[in-house]
């Protein structure tokens, strides 16, 4: 049995000692589905799904590869915009993805994992969604890449499960979690 562990780790940093380290750089496009108000308050007239736009994310990323598996982090800064009836808010936040990816033929790659995101600024128009102080939160992302060469492209979905709402009462009832699918390229730099 002592020998059968000491074979298993020999392999394992062996299989270790190999693996590879590649870093680089990564852009891409945010679809955010923005969030609800669900609470009234003197504002924001009626109840409602805010209306998203498109954003952006830039950012690096450094990557492990153990055979047909790979660890791979990310930080990224993201800026995305929301609105409703007269109410605009612009979101920029750091977000840091980790990726378990698991290689399925060649280029084509499936990957999942745990998401922090920190809120930087969330800036309104309007003065009772200033008081939004929930920075941090926590989401899941899945997504699929697809690598060639030494660019990559990979579509994500991304959703933030902790809360994001006002400390102040009139907007108790605002979610703003992120809820978003992601298209990203990316550049192998090492």
């Amino acid at each position: 049995m002592k020998l059968f562990k000491l074979f298993l780790f020999c392999i394992m940093a062996s299989q270790m000692a190999f693996s590879q380290l590649e870093y680089g750089i990564k852009g891409g496009l945010n679809f955010d589905s923005a969030g609800k108000i669900t609470k009234l308050n003197d504002d924001v007239t009626s109840k409602g799904d805010l209306k998203s736009e498109s954003g952006f994310n830039l950012g690096g990323y450094a990557q492990v590869d153990v055979l047909i598996f790979y660890l791979r982090s990310e930080l990224q800064y993201t800026k995305v915009k929301r609105s409703f009836e007269d109410l605009n808010i612009t979101t920029s936040r750091l977000e840091l993805p980790v990726s378990l990816g698991y290689r399925v033929l060649g280029p084509l790659s499936f990957f999942g994992g745990p998401t922090v995101f920190y809120n930087l600024s969330n800036k309104t128009n309007i003065d009772s969604f200033n008081s939004l102080k929930n920075k941090l939160n926590f989401g899941y992302h899945l997504g699929v890449r697809f690598n060639l060469g030494s660019v990559g492209a990979d579509i994500r979905y991304e959703k933030g499960v902790s809360s994001l709402v006002g400390n102040a009462v009139k907007v108790e009832s605002t979610d703003l979690r992120p809820n978003q699918i992601v298209l990203g390229l990316s550049l192998k730099i090492n």
